[in-house]
Parts: C-alpha cells; sequence; structure tokens
C-alpha cells in the first residue's frame, strides 16, 4: 500500500484500504507493521485534517479533574496521536495498546507513555492487565473493520475503575454499516447487564476532511460531579 500523491483523496482512500472488509486482522496488522506505514499513517492524519484525537482528549479533559494522577489506556494507539493531545492537556500517566507493534515503536518515540501493550483484543482475546485498572480508556479510530471487533467493549469495560470512563472517536459514517451494528449491539448488552451506562454522543461536524464524526461516552458507577462536568461541557460547546 502506497500514496502517489498529495491529492487529500488519495489519503483518503489509502486509510480506507486498512478498513475493506474481509482484509482480516492479522493483514491489517501486517499492514501497519511495514516500516513505513507510521510515517504515512502521521502524513495522512495532517493531508486528511484529523480531528478525532483532538475531540477525544478535549472529552476526556472535560470530564477528568486529576490529569496529573490519572492512569489512562489509550486503546488503539497508532502513532500516539491521541497521547500528544492528552498530555498538552495536563494528563501525565498515560499508556498505550496497540496491535502492531510498529505503531508503539511510533508511540514510543514521543516519550509521553509510560507503558505499551502489543495485543490482539476481543474474540476470546484479553487484555493483560488487572480488572478495575485504568481511570479511563480513549479509542479514536479503532472502531472499525479489521481493528477492534464489538467484543472487545467487553474488556474496555474490565479494566475500567468504577467511575471511570471510556471515550471513544469514531466516523460517523461507522453507524451505517453492518460493523457499526454489531458495535452498537455489544454496548447496549453490556449496559443492559450493569457493565457501564451510555452518557453521550456528540457529533462532531468535519471530524476529517470527508466525514463527521462520533464521540462516545461511558462511564462506570456513574457519580454526580462528573455528571455536571461533562453536562457543563456538552451545554456550552458546540461542534465543530
Amino acid at each position: 500500500m502506497s500514496i502517489s500523491s498529495q491529492d487529500p483523496q488519495d489519503f483518503e482512500k489509502f486509510i480506507l484500504t486498512f478498513q475493506e472488509e474481509g482484509l482480516g486482522h492479522d493483514t491489517c496488522v501486517q499492514e501497519y507493521g511495514r516500516s513505513t506505514a507510521p510515517n504515512m499513517y502521521n502524513e495522512c492524519a495532517v493531508a486528511l485534517e484529523y480531528k478525532g484525537p483532538k475531540y477525544c482528549a478535549d472529552m476526556l479533559a472535560a470530564l477528568i479533574s486529576d490529569k496529573k494522577n490519572a492512569l489512562v489506556l489509550d486503546v488503539t494507539a497508532g502513532t500516539g496521536l491521541v497521547g500528544q493531545q492528552m498530555h498538552q492537556r495536563g494528563f501525565r500517566k498515560i499508556d498505550a495498546h496497540d496491535g502492531a507493534a510498529a505503531m508503539l515503536e511510533s508511540c514510543k518515540e514521543r516519550g509521553i507513555y509510560t507503558n505499551f501493550i502489543n495485543c490482539f483484543v476481543g474474540d476470546g482475546h484479553n487484555l493483560p492487565i488487572w480488572d478495575d485498572s485504568y481511570d479511563a480508556l480513549t479509542c479514536s479510530g479503532g472502531t472499525c473493520e479489521n481493528h477492534l471487533p464489538p467484543s472487545a467493549q467487553a474488556e474496555f469495560a474490565r479494566v475500567i475503575k468504577p467511575g471511570g470512563f471510556f471515550v471513544n472517536a469514531y466516523r460517523s459514517t461507522v453507524a451505517d454499516i453492518e460493523y457499526g451494528k454489531r458495535w452498537e449491539a455489544e454496548a447496549l448488552r453490556l449496559e443492559d447487564e450493569g457493565k457501564w451506562t451510555f452518557y453521550g454522543r456528540l457529533l462532531f461536524r468535519k471530524y476529517n476532511l470527508y466525514s463527521d464524526g462520533f464521540v462516545d461516552i461511558y462511564q462506570f458507577d456513574l457519580m454526580e460531579q462528573s455528571e455536571l462536568s461533562v453536562h457543563s461541557y456538552c451545554s456550552n460547546k458546540s461542534p465543530q
């Protein structure tokens, strides 16, 4: 896979090749594992004006007051774009997860992550993490074909502390495809079982050049103080 021009549409096509139905997780990881992939991914983020990491970090920063001490896991961290945004907002205890080792090497170069977890999540594969370990999980761009299976959400629910959050940013178009419907069904199942509470969804215009985006928020053991902070954020900030 390569990009033959600087046309933003070519960058968009390149990114979408990783999400082709039937590609499979293993092949996707192999492609991300190529030595040129991290740099190409970063080029795509710039060319497509990818704002998912910013929106993800903005929401978490509005939810958590003690940013310096909050322990956060950045799921499908890629090249560390979300981590960089969180660090700019005062978070200092950030771990990175990704299925591709090459991407985690790129995360290490940023110097803002503490621990690095290279594994597949979901469909019977567990995170090598104790229950109730993290104050929050973030994910931007991982909710798509060949990346995170819907069943990965149960693992996220397992490792987040009571009162913690899962903040998930993704293209709004995901909701219209079969993968998105399966993701939504699993999220609702977990809510029905009392694993988490769906706190809300914000629509952000221009998630990238070609798509709007959603940011979903789930909370565990909802607490009044956190509720007030996110409601204040949602009422005072207009989607961009």
